[in-house]
């Protein structure tokens, strides 16, 4: 089993079969003799011997296992302290066995086939130490009375009573008259594992010696009953282990299942005078221990009733308050490998006790919500393989002192993807190994891990992770980083630039059995595999990556790799970089032609948004179909300003014309471009009269093309835009674009300068000319 039992009596067997220099043994030269300490150890260990040889008085020790021997030799020296009897074929034992030796301290008679231990067995053998009588399924737990009752004024510390009944058939249980005997003893180690055992009788915890320091009921049938409450009376129980419950026993032989038991066996009748101690139930005092008596058993009861309904007892739920009391110098608990399927939604501990390791793999706790308190000492805990799908958050907040944390094989892949705040491990600042490995996890948050400084390894392999961009740069200690057998193509730069940082001489990295790519993207990250100083990749020969399109490559020949990738992408760069540069130039071109060709077009149609965002529409075309506040816009350069304002009052005057200049119509605070859009629009038509100063001038061309927009998009092609030439041969001056208004439609030449200085007839023709004009429909 998984307890370290009979460690002194295993360490002095060792010493008997290798320490020390070999020699024949004396007076004999069967058996080899080794000196250790000055003292003389036999092993005649695997001789097929019936019957033993004969030694002189100065061998202490002597190891007859793996022999023939089917009763006690009665030849051996008086002065013997160690006998190892295992693996024979002993039949019984009786009182006259081991008489003779009375200074013996480590017996084991183990794995033998014995169906009888009588009662006086060990009555001569006060000195007795370890006693190791496991394998013998044939005396059954009966056997435990005449042991006990023959060692209860014996030094007895450690008692191996594992396996003594066979493997299938009905539970039994641990009655109190069967271990009473113990009570006064300095026994430190019990071994009850492999027996069937459904339960233990109320006092039978009580009645073991306070001096207990490890309990092994393992590999049994335990139901949850009232014995648990007493549990706590074992003050000075430093290790117990409650595993392998009602686990599956594989079947090695068909028939195995018909192997010979003895449960049928005669029960030994007790004659012992019962312990009034025996009697006593449990209830909490101050400080922590279990003291009650017989007047206490209602609230006894109530108090397990209590404990029933929590979830380590059952699947239900209550809100019954109640506490669980461990032993107060309880350090290691082993609970795995068990069966029972259980949710544990509260779980709370006595706080007088001093628990640090907690060994539960491999059960069905399928749900811990917690809270779980007081157990504030904890500093190892093994919850591995217990198709676990949830863990509260606030579950490991008050084990500060964590050190150790295994956590994989669960389906807790929700929990710590959804931790974007590092909520889960905010508390475990001494956190040195964590183990999430086998959780399906697809992507882990950057600052999950953000508060464990301390973690020295971070185990994250076999999920399915296809980046790795939590936040390591904080923990100075990182040692080992598993990332073995996830979806992996490389390692972000942010990841290995922190790596590079740490101050750690070699980080271990294991990323065998990943989705590595060879390529061009992932060269940077070759080139940083190949040639960083801080960081050991595990096995990197063994890994291998997706080289071209189904080709798979192996790193052992990297440098190649490399030589040939970085051959191809200098020739894709170039090739990259110039496809680049002609797509940009070429967008950039065309975009800019586009926009330079319709630059008066989107000039208008903003203007034209701009002023429909502050004017209702349907009021704005109502206006503009049915009455204009101008009849025309006149477009002029300020330095024809003379000629044009004489022209404008003549119109006005005769023929009653609303007309609109800029320099006495436009509203101040306005923009320019905000003043021009809106007289075009409320203005019938435009007229711009073209010099050499118009065409030269940015905002009298702005006029000119927001008539022409205001021309094609708004007035639906009406010729609502007039020229008039002040000089000759100005219109073959006008832009490209422009001279569609030529081809297109007539303007007017304004006299020649010399009719310009009075009303002159051609003057006066002109007027008249553009005032009918400009007063037709």
């Amino acid at each position: 089993m998984s307890v370290k039992y009979s460690i002194r009596n295993l360490i002095l067997l060792v010493s008997c079969i290798f320490g020390g220099h070999s020699e024949t043994c004396p007076l004999n030269s069967v058996c080899t003799c080794r000196k250790f300490e000055g003292k003389l150890f036999a092993d005649c260990s695997d001789r097929f011997l019936f019957q033993a040889p004969t030694f002189s008085d100065d061998v202490i020790g002597i190891n007859f296992a793996k022999n023939k021997f089917s009763t006690i030799p009665q030849n051996l020296p008086t002065s013997l302290l160690h006998l190892e009897m295992s693996r024979n074929e002993l039949l019984s034992l009786n009182s006259s066995s081991f008489k003779r030796y009375t200074l013996l301290q480590n017996l084991s008679v183990s794995y033998n086939i014995l169906t009888e231990m009588s009662l006086g067995t060990l009555q001569s053998n006060s000195r007795l130490k370890h006693l190791d009588v496991s394998y013998n399924n044939l005396l059954t737990l009966e056997v435990m009375y005449n042991i006990s009752f023959d060692l209860k004024e014996s030094q007895i510390q450690t008692l191996n009573l594992e396996k003594l009944q066979c493997t299938y058939g009905v539970s039994l249980d641990i009655k109190q008259y069967q271990v009473i005997n113990l009570k006064h003893t300095q026994l430190l180690e019990l071994n009850l594992a492999s027996n069937r055992i459904n339960s233990l009788e109320i006092g039978v915890l009580n009645a073991l010696p306070k001096s207990l320091r490890i309990l092994n009921i393992a590999d049994n049938k335990l139901s949850f009953g009232l014995y648990i409450m007493e549990f706590p009376v074992l003050h000075n129980l430093e290790i117990l282990n409650i595993s392998f419950q009602s686990s599956f026993h594989q079947i090695k032989m068909s028939w195995d299942i018909f192997d010979k038991c003895n449960d049928t066996k005669i029960a030994t009748p007790c004659t012992c005078t019962r312990d009034a101690s025996l009697d006593k139930l449990v209830r909490e005092n101050d400080n922590g221990n279990i003291t009650a008596s017989p007047r206490n058993w209602n609230h006894f009861t109530d108090t397990i009733l209590a404990a029933k309904s929590f979830p380590l007892f059952s699947n239900g739920y209550t809100n019954r308050n109640y506490t669980i009391y461990l032993p107060r110098n309880l350090r290691v608990l082993y609970y795995h490998d068990n069966l029972y399927k259980m949710s544990i939604p509260k779980l709370p501990i006595g706080l007088n006790n001093k628990l640090t390791h907690i060994f539960a793999q491999r059960n069905i706790i399928y749900e811990i919500i917690g809270p779980v308190t007081g157990i504030s000492q904890l500093q190892y805990a093994d919850l591995s393989g217990n198709y676990c799908k949830n863990i509260s958050k606030s579950l490991p907040q008050p084990f500060s002192k964590l050190e150790f944390l295994n956590l994989s094989n669960n389906a807790l892949a929700p929990i710590f993807e959804n931790d974007k705040e590092g909520e889960m491990f905010r508390n475990q600042r001494l956190l040195s190994v964590l183990d999430l490995s086998f959780n399906r996890i697809v992507h882990l948050p950057e600052r999950v891990l953000q508060n464990n400084i301390n973690l020295r390894h971070l185990d994250l392999s076999f999920n399915s992770l296809s980046e790795f961009k939590v936040n390591i740069s904080h923990m100075k200690k990182l040692k080992t980083l598993e990332l073995s057998n996830n979806q992996l193509v490389e390692l972000d730069s942010e990841t290995r630039k922190s790596l590079d940082r740490l101050p750690l001489n070699s980080i271990n990295i294991h990323l065998i059995g990943n989705n590595l790519k060879c390529s061009c993207e992932t060269l940077d990250f070759l080139k940083w595999m190949q040639n960083s100083k801080n960081v050991h990749f595990v096995k990197m020969k063994d890994y291998t990556c997706s080289f071209g399109r189904n080709a798979t490559v192996s790193f052992k020949d990297l440098n190649t790799i490399l030589q040939k990738l970085e051959k191809t992408c200098s020739s894709y760069i170039l090739i990259i970089v110039l496809m680049t540069t002609l797509i940009i130039v070429t967008i950039t071109t065309t975009i800019s032609r586009i926009l330079y060709r319709f630059r008066w077009k989107l000039r208008y149609m903003y203007y034209v948004a701009k002023e429909k965002y502050k004017e209702d529409v349907y009021h704005l075309e109502f206006r503009r179909q049915n009455s204009f506040r101008f009849d025309a816009f006149i477009s002029y350069a300020d330095e024809d300003r003379r000629y044009i304002i004489e022209l404008v009052k003549s119109l006005e005057k005769d023929y009653c014309l609303s007309l609109c200049i800029h320099n006495r119509d436009f509203i101040p605070g306005t923009g320019i471009a905000d003043n021009i859009t809106n007289a075009i629009h409320c203005s019938r038509r435009t007229v711009c009269f073209m010099t050499k100063h118009f065409l030269d001038s940015y905002w009298c061309m702005f006029e000119l093309n927001m008539a022409r927009m205001e021309a094609i998009y708004s007035r639906n092609g009406q010729n609502v835009l007039f020229l008039v030439a002040l000089e000759s041969g100005i219109m073959k001056r006008l832009p490209l674009q422009l001279m569609d208004l030529v081809n297109s439609q007539s303007y007017l030449d304004f006299p020649s300068d010399e009719g310009r200085t009075g009303d002159t007839e051609s003057v006066i023709a002109f007027t008249a000319k553009l005032g009918e004009t400009l007063t037709s429909d």
